[in-house]
């Protein structure tokens, strides 16, 4: 069908479509990733599992071993022969029988709901999509096989992202683009994550793709082995990945709109009705399978618990009540449309989203705010329907922003923004033409600032998610007060919620390793560091009082909590304490947070000024804190 011409379609699409530059870096890619998924040893490398990572892992493993997604004593016993600690996170529920009967409902008919008669029986609470893709790749490989197809996803990735801006621009600078745009964030962190954050980012990424290629491809430029891109049936194909991905996470469905919105502004009703209809078939038939196995369209509803240490059937007695009940069956509208802090919440997740320090696009996905600053830019260079593209990835951050304003990014242990991943594709392809490659390689220059060191070591940043923020650009980059029960510091319960005060009691939260623990009620700061740490009160709270005891050398103190700053001067030994004023603090959950710091700009370790100790700690000065009501 051919397409209006004007507005609609205008571009500069490259003379020559190169598909050797863009298969040879999608091939390195995959060499690279591929060549790591053949060879590391996943259980030892793993440290165990963390976030969802055990129920994918069951899963995937049930699929690819038993055929089924049943949840029996077999399938528990196996996760011992890798990981000595179980499934710690597993999440399950109980499947529920459905029968058909007469009487009532549909032509006569009702579908009639009852529990699982077969008490030895339970299923996985998250969904089934990516394990599935996984299966063959685990039944060949084991549980490498899931790295395996990491390596497929973001060798592919690289390629459908090559093509689309070699569509418009020069192959040297398209594929430095791509792959900048690709590894250039913390996506490649998540190779070594056994949760479907590549695969739905991969979703989200071919099925725009197969959507927007031949809106700026043109047919003479195209090589005849890929002039099947240019057919509008790869409509139908866009809208199958996209349902997949919707039945994934189900908030992709808004990732669907551009592309129906596009056909809907072009009138082309005939292609409309079949997109609209492959999108809803898939995702009909992703949830009737849901249905069939489990008995229940909502997989995360129900009967559904997480299980950290005591899991059901490890012993003959035990039963899904040894978990936690971890039902999603309704939405929390009372807190998330809370009048008394909603506004205040939105505001300040709009500014953390982009540059929070461990949430930020700035930081992690850096190529996505490069695409959206050059599209915004690009006057004269921008088509309309990426304008649909980019207010639909506007859309589902405004959606994680109000829809969970307090874990917005994914929880405690994760690395950058996990619920960002597949939203993070949809921004590629607002990238305008670019010509010059120096421009092209900036997502890699500034990227790589950020993300070098958590994409090169991805298991130690993986199970070690709050150490990258530790030191760095990332300390002048704003904590994010919304996320405090969940910031990854929390990985480390021995330096969060720590009891302090004497009359009014409050917590403090260490953000870094520049002061050592609690002694009865004071801390030492590092000698010539600076340690930052929130303060959380149940109550409203007038002042912060920091009694400071020094060293035995002359010291400079620096005081910070807000905007209230003070410098104190201490002699040798000598005791001062200094008293700051506290705003309103931070609204969180039903508390009130506030940022502080001490720095100690000298320092020394006590076993070389007194014989009589061992302490080999570099001390800078000792902090009492206590609070005004």
């Amino acid at each position: 069908m051919t397409r209006p011409a004007g507005q609609w379609t205008a571009a500069v699409p490259s003379a020559h479509l190169d598909l050797r530059t863009g298969a040879i870096v999608a091939v390195l890619v995959f060499v690279v990733y591929g060549g790591m998924a053949l060879t590391v040893g996943f259980s030892r490398a793993a440290f165990g599992f963390q976030s969802d990572e055990a129920t994918y892992y069951m899963m995937g493993h049930s699929l690819a071993r038993d055929f089924d997604l049943t949840y029996r004593r077999g399938d528990l016993e196996r996760v011992w022969n890798e990981f000595p600690a179980g499934p710690t996170g597993v999440f399950l529920k109980r499947g529920r029988d459905l029968d058909l009967m007469r009487g009532g409902g549909v032509l006569g008919l009702r579908l009639a709901s009852r529990p699982d008669p077969d008490r030895q029986r339970l299923f996985y609470g998250k969904s089934f999509a990516y394990p599935l893709v996984a299966a063959p790749f685990v039944r060949v490989l084991g549980t490498n096989g899931f790295l395996l197809l990491h390596a497929v996803l973001l060798a592919a990735m690289v390629l459908a992202a090559y093509l689309f801006l070699h569509a418009r621009a020069p192959a040297a600078v398209s594929a430095a683009l791509a792959a900048g745009y690709v590894l250039g964030s913390v996506a490649p962190v998540y190779f070594v994550w056994i949760t479907p954050e590549l695969f739905n980012l991969c979703l989200i990424v071919l099925g725009l793709f197969f959507w927007v290629f031949k809106e700026v491809a043109r047919a003479e430029s195209v090589p005849p082995r890929l002039r099947w891109l240019l057919s509008p049936r790869t409509d139908l194909l866009a809208a199958a990945l996209l349902g997949i991905a919707t039945f994934s996470k189900p908030s992709n469905i808004l990732l669907v709109g551009p592309m129906l919105a596009w056909l809907l502004l072009q009138r082309r009703w005939r292609d409309l009705f079949a997109t609209g209809l492959v999108f809803g078939v898939v995702l009909a038939g992703f949830f009737a399978a849901n249905v069939a196995i489990t008995g229940e369209l909502n997989f995360q509803g129900g009967e559904r618990v997480t299980c950290y240490t005591e899991f059901p059937f490890r012993q003959v007695a035990s039963d899904i009540g040894v978990c936690m009940d971890r039902a999603t069956n309704r939405v929390m509208t009372e807190i998330i449309f809370d009048r008394d802090v909603f506004w205040t919440l939105l505001r300040s997740n709009l500014a953390y989203f982009f540059i929070g320090r461990y949430s930020g696009l700035l930081v992690y996905f850096f190529p996505a705010v490069f695409a959206m600053l050059a599209f915004l830019v690009a006057r004269g260079r921008r088509l309309a329907w990426q304008w649909l593209v980019l207010l639909a990835g506007l859309a589902e951050i405004l959606l994680l922003i109000v829809w969970i304003p307090y874990n917005y990014f994914g929880g405690g242990g994760v690395v950058g923004n996990r619920y960002f991943m597949n939203t993070y594709g949809v921004f590629l392809f607002v990238l305008p033409p670019i010509a010059s490659l120096w421009t092209a390689l900036v997502p890699w220059i500034v990227g790589s600032l950020f993300t070098a060191q958590l994409v090169l070591n991805p298991f130690f940043t993986s199970f070690h998610p709050a150490e990258h923020a530790k030191q760095g650009l990332l300390r002048w980059l704003p904590v994010e007060l919304t996320l405090v029960n969940d910031l990854p510091v929390n990985t480390s319960p021995t330096r969060v919620r720590v009891p302090f005060g004497r009359t009014v009691r409050f917590q403090v939260y260490f953000l870094d390793d520049n002061a050592y623990g609690r002694e009865n009620e004071f801390f030492w700061v590092k000698g010539e560091s600076t340690a930052e740490f929130l303060v959380k009160a149940a109550t409203p709270l007038r002042q912060l009082t920091l009694t400071l005891t020094g060293v035995i050398a002359p010291q400079r103190i620096d005081v910070r909590v807000g905007r209230a700053r003070q410098a104190v001067q201490l002699a040798p030994g000598e005791t001062k304490t200094v008293t700051l004023p506290l705003d309103a603090g931070f609204p969180y959950q039903g508390t009130r947070v506030w940022h502080a710091s001490v720095r100690a700009h000298e320092g020394f370790v006590p076993m070389f000024h007194d014989p009589n100790t061992s302490d080999h700690r570099y001390l800078g000065v000792q902090v009492t804190p206590e609070v005004v009501p």
